[in-house]
């Protein structure tokens, strides 16, 4: 894994990691809508594209389908 920026949040990784265990059961995982869940349960000074980032790496590690569609 990388090395995280020194802008995150470790309350935004745990937030991610949350969510992804909350939404296994919706195979394959929204990203898009992942990320403004977290954009409205939480402030992160995070770009959506970082926050995207961090969703689909999160993810890609656990072997989790992803989509991305942004509707």
């Amino acid at each position: 894994m990388r090395d995280l920026p020194s802008d995150i949040d470790a309350d935004v990784v745990i937030e991610v990691s949350r969510l992804i265990d909350d939404a296994e059961v919706l195979l394959p995982l929204p990203v898009h809508e992942l990320v403004k869940r977290i954009r409205t349960t939480m402030q992160a000074r995070l770009s959506d594209h970082a926050i995207e980032e961090l969703v689909v790496e999160m993810a890609s590690t656990r072997g989790l389908p992803m989509v991305f569609d942004n509707v």
